[in-house]
């Protein structure tokens, strides 16, 4: 398919009115396809394995029925059991393109960065999630990151022969619990390790000062007015690069200022406040390099005949942000703080085979023929312990890996996926339908159609139909179908006509808000012939979804009730059951997985009670 023949530049998309020419093969895979949703689910919709990216969707069986409910049924409830996120603290810093966000602040569509050291797109975040078991995990480098107890993470060790493996925290602290402690008391007896990231790549940014003399400066330069002092034997060197305006002898030493730096200094609000901009950390590699040496010629030191680097430094913040700079180059590096008269130092230590001096006498200390050592190319895990539970969140990120950094010094760390298909397959075969994916939060829905965005662009171009419009709010084909993505409103399809209208997580949305929209929308919904409704939900209380699925149950509404069970899904066996009780409660088992309608505890005794008779009560007493 030509430039031409695709949707805005999208070699993935078709745009309207392209001619395809079908083979034989193609016909029949199409016309099985439209006949049988589940054929087409299982033999053309990939969706993003964790290990090993875009592969097919292997439907588990209970997968299979629900989208055979849904295309045999016009009305369909599914009852789900709560599932694991794998999420990180609100707090946890999470490094972008230009600066910084947090896992509680990233949202979708948002730029975040990969250890393949470029940029990658968010398309996908939870909720915020609560109650969840957390772990602390300490790495050699300093660093410390919260995770829940599924979070992934990819990691490899020294001990295994069968390469990296991705395994879930809880995991992670189960291992190092049957470990002692190394010779040395730091870590455990074979640690796990993640691999540090690349360097990352970003444009030149137009940077006013020359990021090797803000180095030099930050090193050596007085904060109030932009002066620099350096050895008469350095200023020479200097000289050659730096346009000096005026220059003082004192001593041994050269006291000299740079034209137009002092008003430079201030447009960049650096004047009695020494720090990096995040136009610098976030420009090209080569100016993040000179920016390093700069501050190495100035403040860095090497061991005579090693690639052993320091840089020494009062000032913290500035500190932290070399630790950033080498994180951004792909360095590896710790911090280490000493108290000298009431006053702390901190050396930031690093290795590396990268040139990090322009100075002469600094470069002839280097042994640059010194062979890496593998620790220089791993984070390992000194530690991990339970903590007290805090708000985590979770997100995917658009890429083959399914890795995104995190923390201040660029960990590697895994995230989840999922996929949509029976939407995708009515709107491909089906001319002129409308179709509303609703959910308790817009961006929740939006995610959704991201979702099934993915699996449209990795359908071959002649099961495609043509795009027209393609955006995170909604899509049109050039069949007439189109697809919205909104909150769970009233107000969200009215005076619109839907073929389907599918409700994510019905259980969450207020009940003011249910009764509300029903009330406007059902009677539209039913008075079709083929019209559907799909509303699918964890458990959570008593509320409007609940009364739908009791009425479901007794056979008083239209709707076919489908149930997934905890035991459905591969993986969760008694042993599970067992872990997973141990680590909450029966109580709490019996309304997340069992999903129970309702729970109450006497005597450390569950009891079901109808969620329907109750809430028929409860309407009457109101």
């Amino acid at each position: 398919m030509s430039s031409g023949d695709q949707y805005l530049g999208n070699p993935l998309l078709k745009k309207a009115n392209t001619p395809i020419e079908f083979t034989k093969d193609n016909i029949e895979q199409y016309i099985k396809c439209k006949e049988d949703p589940v054929y087409f689910a299982r033999n053309y919709i990939k969706i993003v394995s964790l290990d090993h990216g875009l592969v097919p969707f292997d439907m588990y069986k209970f997968q299979e029925k629900l989208i055979s409910n849904f295309h045999d049924h016009r009305f369909n409830i599914c009852k789900m059991p709560r599932q694991s996120g794998k999420a990180l603290a609100l707090d946890t810093p999470i490094p972008t393109p230009t600066g910084w966000t947090t896992m509680g602040d990233v949202k979708i569509g948002d730029d975040i960065l990969s250890p393949s050291g470029n940029k990658v797109s968010v398309i996908m975040k939870t909720d915020i999630m609560h109650n969840h078991d957390c772990y602390k995990l300490y790495f050699d480098n300093g660093e410390e990151i919260i995770a829940d107890a599924d979070h992934l993470w990819e990691v490899d060790s020294s001990y295994w022969r069968t390469g990296k493996k991705v395994i879930t925290s809880q995991e992670i602290y189960d291992k190092y619990e049957s470990k002692s402690q190394n010779k040395r008391g730091k870590g455990v007896q074979g640690s796990l390790y993640v691999n540090k990231s690349k360097p990352i790549s970003f444009i030149k940014n137009s940077l006013d000062i020359d990021p090797y003399l803000l180095g030099v400066w930050l090193g050596d330069g007085y904060s109030s007015d932009g002066r620099i002092i350096a050895h008469k034997d350095d200023y020479t060197f200097y000289k050659k690069r730096i346009d000096v305006e005026y220059e003082r002898e004192d001593g041994n030493c050269i006291r000299f200022k740079v034209k137009d730096f002092k008003l430079k200094l201030k447009l960049q609000n650096l004047l009695k406040n020494k720090h990096i901009p995040q136009n610098y950390l976030r420009s090209s590699y080569e100016d993040r390099l000179e920016l390093l040496r700069g501050l190495m010629d100035t403040d860095g030191s090497v061991t005579k005949n090693t690639r052993s680097f320091e840089f020494y430094q009062k000032n913290y913040d500035l500190a932290l942000q070399v630790v950033e700079l080498l994180s951004t180059l792909g360095i590896k590096s710790n911090i280490r703080h000493k108290k000298i008269k009431d006053n702390y130092y901190h050396t930031v230590s690093f290795t590396t085979k990268e040139q990090v001096f322009n100075l002469q006498r600094k470069l002839n200390n280097v042994d640059t023929q010194r062979t890496t050592r593998i620790q220089e190319n791993r984070h390992y895990i000194h530690k991990i312990e339970k903590v007290d539970s805090v708000p985590v969140a979770c997100i995917q990120v658009d890429s083959e890996d399914h890795l995104f950094l995190c923390g201040k010094t660029f960990i590697p760390t895994h995230n989840s996926t999922t996929v949509v298909s029976y939407l995708l397959h009515y709107a491909i075969f089906n001319d002129n339908v409308n179709i509303a994916i609703l959910a308790n939060k817009a961006s929740t829905a939006r995610d959704l159609l991201g979702r099934l965005q993915l699996a449209y662009e990795n359908l071959p171009k002649w099961m495609q139909q043509g795009v027209l419009i393609w955006n995170k709010g909604s899509l049109e084909l050039e069949n007439g179908s189109k697809i919205v993505a909104a909150s769970t409103s009233a107000s969200a399809v009215r005076g619109g006509s839907y073929n389907i209208v599918f409700l994510d997580e019905f259980a969450f949305v207020p009940n003011n808000v249910a009764e509300e929209f029903f009330s406007s929308v059902y009677p539209v919904i039913s008075s079709g012939k083929s019209t559907k409704m799909i509303i699918v939900s964890t458990p959570h209380g008593m509320n409007h979804f609940y009364k739908i699925w009791h009425d479901a149950e007794r056979k008083k509404n239209e709707y076919i009730p489908t149930e997934v069970h905890w035991s459905d899904v591969p993986g969760r066996d008694e042993e599970w059951k067992r872990q997973t009780i141990a680590n909450t409660s029966d109580q709490q088992f019996a309304v997340e997985f069992e999903s129970l309608d309702y729970t109450t505890v006497i005597n450390n005794g569950i009891i079901d009670v109808s969620i329907g008779d109750l809430y028929e009560q409860l309407k009457n007493e109101q």
